[in-house]
């Protein structure tokens, strides 16, 4: 038997051994377009009628140092903060995540041992990783371990501490008298939409990594890994980032021993201002992701 013969033998022992851990191909545009509507439920959560950025000597709980900047930003900057801090949290909690989806228990029951083990497993996936085993042979693992947890109780919906975090963020700007059942469902859903679509991208023989860059890195933008969408302050552009509000789509492709790298979806950022330092409106809070 030639060694390309062996290779293909390989390749049909490969697929049974994993069935049906997954049940259709993960295009690349299903998870593209999930992606954008998360970015548009941010988007709106930061604009919601049912608060108010503006209100004087009110500042954001979880902009930490921020707050000594806060009441010279222009409104536009204040929502793309905003939306910076709502990204980052689903970002910490859940996309940025190696989960495998398991159900946690009731806390009385072995203490959410399903919890432990699915950040166990996401650590092993690293550790894997971090000794350059090959990308295949995690590739493998990975959709086999998620079969095994589709045959017994695979997760529904978030479960972390997202939207309680996203909430407290929020809680301070709330208009007296509105109604709060809309904002917390809305936030509710932003989570289970994020933790769908984090479970979605694991599921695949490729990997798909979500990347926040960090606020005051520079960029090159012939890169295509971010975009700019605003100065803050006003003034010339720079290429220093000033408020990363979205992370970027990452797909690495397996091939053989090593990844192919290809940005799917550029992070979204407001730059700083090359000159002048004084907050403006210069910054639009347009509409960057079509609803359909």
């Amino acid at each position: 038997m030639s060694i390309q013969q062996l290779e293909d033998e390989k390749a049909k022992l490969r697929e049974v051994i994993l069935g049906n851990s997954v049940k259709q191909k993960i295009s690349d545009e299903d998870i593209k377009q999930r992606f954008a509507n998360l970015r548009q439920q941010i988007q709106a959560l930061a604009n919601s009628a049912a608060c108010d950025l503006n209100r004087k000597h009110v500042f954001p709980r979880a902009l930490g140092d921020l707050k000594l900047n806060w009441s010279s930003l222009s409104p536009a900057d204040r929502v793309f903060h905003m939306r910076a801090v709502i990204y980052g949290i689903i970002h910490r909690h859940i996309l940025s995540r190696d989960m495998f989806g398991l159900e946690e228990s009731p806390p009385s029951r072995e203490r959410n041992r399903e919890s432990h083990l699915d950040h166990a497993l996401g650590d092993f996936e690293d550790l894997l990783r971090e000794h350059d085993v090959k990308g295949t042979l995690i590739s493998d693992w990975r959709r086999a371990t998620f079969n095994c947890v589709e045959t017994f109780r695979p997760a529904s919906k978030d479960r972390s501490a997202a939207s309680a975090d996203i909430w407290n963020a929020l809680e301070v700007f709330v208009r007296h008298g509105q109604d709060l059942s809309k904002p917390l469902s809305e936030i509710r859903q932003l989570c289970d939409n994020a933790f769908t679509l984090r479970l979605l991208t694991r599921q695949s023989d490729d990997r798909y990594q979500f990347e926040l860059p960090k606020a005051g890195a520079e960029y090159d933008p012939d890169k295509g890994f971010v975009e700019a969408y605003g100065v803050i302050g006003g003034g010339q552009e720079s290429k220093i980032i000033a408020i990363p509000f979205c992370g970027a789509l990452m797909k690495y492709t397996v091939n053989g021993d090593a990844e192919i790298c290809s940005v799917l979806e550029p992070a979204q950022v407001v730059v700083q201002a090359k000159e002048g330092k004084k907050s403006s409106y210069a910054t639009n809070d347009h509409l960057t992701d079509s609803i359909l």
